[in-house]
């Protein structure tokens, strides 16, 4: 059987779908702002940075202007998104963190932080080691891994390690190699070798960026710039 066109019918479900759309978007950003305001509260710098999951959105806050730069990322290929638990999980983590080391390829050349990049770089991560190109399973990862600038930041922090305690407790980290596996560390946002990848599941647990927008990224970042990693997928 045919069911009547009802024009006026359809108009006006529309209109309800598109004031949910609005709602839950302005419910998130009203989210996001407070959070972000909380944290100017405790914190005298200009600059804050939010990375949203969900989004694959890295946020720049300026005191008392809002968001002053938006940038693509692709972070953690675990499928779950979930916050990171374990060394090898391949998440994320989840929570307020802050930037702990800066080191750039555009820094002096005899400077630490240029050639502890240069070093990083030049690593070469194979696909025999598990390192693949993104939606290319047959081919090497690579050097230039980290790009030209990496934004280390402190993980794990308290919470993290209460959440690795709890989780070890209940047995729910794995065995590795004969040992409990630990709770990692390195986690940065840094450049990459592989753009395709960006805005997707993509790393081992640091947030990966365009490397043209990690250099712009630069100037919004000093040491103990807050960095809040929202778990809002």
């Amino acid at each position: 059987m045919l069911i009547p066109f009802n024009k006026e019918v359809i108009f006006v479900n529309m209109r309800r779908f598109l004031f949910c759309l609005i709602f839950l978007f302005v419910f998130s950003c009203s989210k996001e702002e407070k959070v972000v305001s909380d944290i100017f509260k405790n914190y005298d710098g200009k600059y804050v940075i939010l990375i949203s999951k969900k989004r694959f959105a890295l946020e720049v806050y300026e005191r008392n202007k809002g968001v002053v730069a938006c940038f693509k990322v692709g972070y953690g290929s675990n499928p779950d998104m979930g916050p990171k638990l374990y060394e090898g999980d391949n998440r994320t983590p989840s929570g307020l963190y802050e930037v702990n080391e800066i080191l750039s390829m555009d820094a002096d050349k005899f400077s630490s932080s240029y050639q502890k990049l240069k070093s990083m770089n030049e690593h070469f991560f194979s696909k025999a080691q598990g390192y693949t190109k993104f939606g290319k399973s047959d081919e090497d990862l690579g050097d230039n891994a980290y790009g030209p600038r990496y934004f280390g930041i402190n993980y794990p922090n308290e919470e993290d390690k209460k959440r690795y305690d709890k989780a070890l407790n209940l047995g729910q980290i794995p065995i590795v190699n004969g040992k409990v596996a630990s709770i990692g560390y390195g986690i940065a946002i840094h450049g990459n070798n592989d753009e395709a990848s960006i805005g997707h599941l993509c790393s081992s647990g640091c947030i990966r960026m365009y490397n043209s927008d990690v250099v712009k990224l630069d100037k919004y970042i000093s040491l103990g710039t807050p960095v809040i990693i929202l778990q809002d997928n």
